[in-house]
């Protein structure tokens, strides 16, 4: 169980209705939401009425300038929609609105199943129904973290590790605050701040609140609000002492680190990439080859002769981009640049640049380009390793060119028709702006009658195009690999979900299966990107065959279904306990 709260809008972009309409997914007529309700409204049961009253409620508090809704998911395992009911997920929103604080406060709630994950969506009125008040809560994540661990034991759902490596540092950071708050609060630039952190191993940014994260790591959640350490570290004050936020200039060296109880580089962008599209990532890559990279540091005595092992090997570079270093791959070059970067830091710390710096001494990027010929270079090959897979992939690449190409054709021309349709509206602006016989109200109410014109066919060679480029997309619907793969599976095709499902069958428990003729026909069902197969019954049941396992919800013919499927998949019946 893992309980995110999304990231605010801007005040003026914050819109209740819409939000709720969304949790109870209205535009749709609910297609993928199992269940939708609101609670501490007096308009009780009706949903649309208590948006109204939402409305209402947080009209009467003007006074508050940031936003006045807060959002909530609460994601769960596949194998726990079987083991709760819909009142177990009213009563444990429920328990979040009590450790929030907004158990008086009116919410639109709804459950969602379009995912592989089923989730719960809330959206609080963070204004008071009565009082009129603004409530955000205080530290509200620790809250929600330790809520989802009395929670999950309490309805026997999957466990979540929690992200323990942000309550690490947090303790690092109160650790740590002795030595560093007497300076940062002596600091008369920023230059000096950044110089205290960085000794502490930390640095800090300061965009809408003072952001303190690892130096040299890069652990997902290792975030913490300067407000959390000391009320010293408040963006307003440090601003109002020490000028607009400038970042850092110089290099300091660093006399402490934060180290992670659980190390290791970890991409969660890559990870993402790869899980969606079904292919390589450019850092998948590089972690593949990590030997060869450490062979080639450790027998490189300068950065010249570590970029030509790099390069001769994998087609590699390494080079300053921003005010950092990374890897750059040499295959796509496009105006002299590259098109995939990875960090030096995601190979793991010793390739930090101040450790490479340390053997190597400092970084001399070579004139990008490729000077040797590689022995291999980097791909987006699929990541399923099925022996069907070539003839599959012959097809899906013969779409993918038509898609671009057609793609390509459509942006030349629509670019071609803005120009000229912008150049022709110009030369009339610039005409009236010439005419001597037009007095200055007359010339710039027909400019900006010429400027409305101009916008309104602007909108309608838009609309023209965006329509076209629906055609082209449903001429050929995939995008990526995965997609390609699943809408095969889903229209029937048995050696499509066998490659589908190769690619996850390296860290899962594999069983000997039967071989199963028509498994897949005369049912509804939908495959996810890991060939996991929902199938959907027709009074409401829903049963998920991720291969390890098949789930049945808590229907009778769903439990049926399932044991019938286990036996036809495995060889033998196992009945729900």
């Amino acid at each position: 169980m893992i309980s995110t709260k999304q990231s605010p809008p801007k005040p003026e972009n914050d819109n209740y209705a819409r939000l709720a309409n969304y949790i109870a997914d209205a535009s749709k007529k609910g297609e993928k939401c199992l269940a939708s309700w609101s609670a501490g409204c007096m308009a009780g049961d009706d949903y649309e009425l208590g948006i109204s009253e939402v409305l209402a409620t947080q009209g009467c508090n003007e006074r508050t300038k940031r936003e006045k809704t807060y959002h909530l998911v609460v994601s769960f395992r596949p194998e726990d929609e079987s083991k709760l009911t819909l009142q177990d997920y009213k009563d444990i929103e429920e328990r979040f609105a009590e450790t929030l604080g907004f158990t008086e406060h009116q919410r639109h709630c709804g459950v969602h199943i379009n995912t592989a994950n089923p989730h719960l969506h809330v959206a609080y009125n963070m204004i008071h129904p009565e009082k009129k008040t603004r409530l955000e809560p205080y530290r509200d994540y620790w809250k929600r973290d330790d809520l989802c661990r009395q929670l999950e034991k309490e309805y026997s759902v999957a466990i979540d590790p929690g992200r323990t490596q942000r309550r690490e540092f947090l303790h690092y950071l109160t650790d740590k605050k002795k030595a560093f708050l007497p300076a940062v609060e002596a600091a008369r630039t920023w230059e000096d701040v950044h110089a205290t952190m960085a000794g502490c191993g930390l640095q800090i940014s300061c965009k809408e609140d003072v952001q303190i994260t690892p130096l040299e790591t890069d652990v997902k959640g290792c975030r913490i609000t300067g407000q959390e350490i000391h009320s010293s570290l408040n963006k307003d004050e440090l601003v109002q002492r020490l000028g607009t936020y400038k970042p850092k200039e110089k290099f300091y060296p660093t006399k402490d680190i934060f180290q992670p109880a659980a190390q290791g580089p970890k991409n969660d962008r890559a990870d993402v990439m790869e899980a969606y599209t079904g292919e390589e990532s450019f850092i998948g890559y590089l972690q593949r080859h990590k030997e060869i990279i450490d062979d080639a540091r450790a027998n490189s005595a300068t950065w010249a002769e570590f970029q030509m092992k790099l390069q001769f090997e994998l087609n590699v570079t390494v080079k300053l981009r921003g005010r950092g270093t990374v890897f750059a791959d040499l295959t796509k070059v496009k105006e002299k640049k590259s098109e995939h970067y990875a960090k030096v830091s995601d190979l793991g710390r010793e390739y930090s640049r101040q450790k490479l710096e340390a053997t190597l001494g400092k970084l001399a990027p070579l004139p990008f380009g490729s000077f040797v010929k590689p022995k291999r270079q980097y791909h987006r090959d699929p990541l399923h390793r099925h022996p069907e897979r070539g003839r599959l992939m012959k097809e899906y690449k013969s779409g993918i060119d038509k898609r671009k190409a057609l793609f390509e054709d459509q942006k030349e021309q629509r670019q071609k028709e803005m120009q000229e349709l912008r150049l022709k509206w110009k030369i009339k602006m610039k005409k009236y702006q010439l005419d001597s016989r037009l007095g200055r109200k007359e010339t710039r109410y027909l400019i900006n009658a010429v400027k409305a014109e101009q916008l309104r066919q602007e909108e309608q060679v838009q609309t023209k195009f965006t329509e076209q480029r629906k055609k082209i997309k449903e001429e050929v619907p995939y995008g990526n690999w995965n997609e390609f793969l699943r809408q095969k599976a889903e229209a029937g095709n048995k050696i499509a979900l066998a490659v589908l499902q190769s690619s996850k069958t390296k860290d899962k428990k594999v069983f000997k299966e039967r071989p199963v003729e028509n498994l897949l026909e005369g049912m509804t069902y939908t495959v996810d990107n890991e060939g996991n197969i929902t199938y959907k019954l027709k009074d409401g049941g829903v049963v998920l065959d991720t291969r390890k396992e098949i789930i049945a919800s808590k229907d009778v013919e769903a439990r049926k279904f399932a044991e019938k499927l286990r036996g036809r998949r495995f060889g033998r019946f196992i009945r729900n306990q």
